[in-house]
């Protein structure tokens, strides 16, 4: 079994506003925001791809423990679905910069249970 990441090294909280692409009628469709605390954002140059296998340069990493960061979120992509609304952009706000949600890994404790995530920004 692997610990959880210590909350020491979760130190910095963040905004994470996720926007939703307009209705079938084209009325903007609204956003939701939401703190979320004990995570860890890193800088980062590494190369990976997203989701559509674009490569892109990642500007930082942004760590969430599946039992020390708080509240329970769900990170979402362009075009994932939340509540029956197509998400259009998922942001990440870190000391005033605003970051984009490119890549979601999750890393596993074991083969189902998911120890934590390493949600890649732009």
């Amino acid at each position: 079994m692997i610990s959880p990441i210590p909350k020491n090294l979760l130190v910095h909280s963040a905004e994470l506003v996720t926007k939703y692409s307009p209705d079938k009628w084209g009325k903007s469709s609204e956003s939701s925001r939401q703190t979320v605390s004990h995570i860890r954002i890193e800088p980062s140059s590494k190369m990976t791809a997203d989701n559509t296998g674009t490569y892109i340069r990642l500007s930082a990493v942004l760590f969430y423990d599946c039992t020390n960061s708080s509240p329970g979120v769900t990170f979402l992509l362009k075009n994932d679905e939340s509540d029956g609304k197509a998400v259009d952009i998922q942001q990440v706000i870190f000391k005033g910069r605003i970051f984009s949600v490119k890549t979601i890994e999750p890393f596993y404790a074991d083969s189902e249970k998911i120890h934590h995530y390493e949600i890649g920004l732009v």
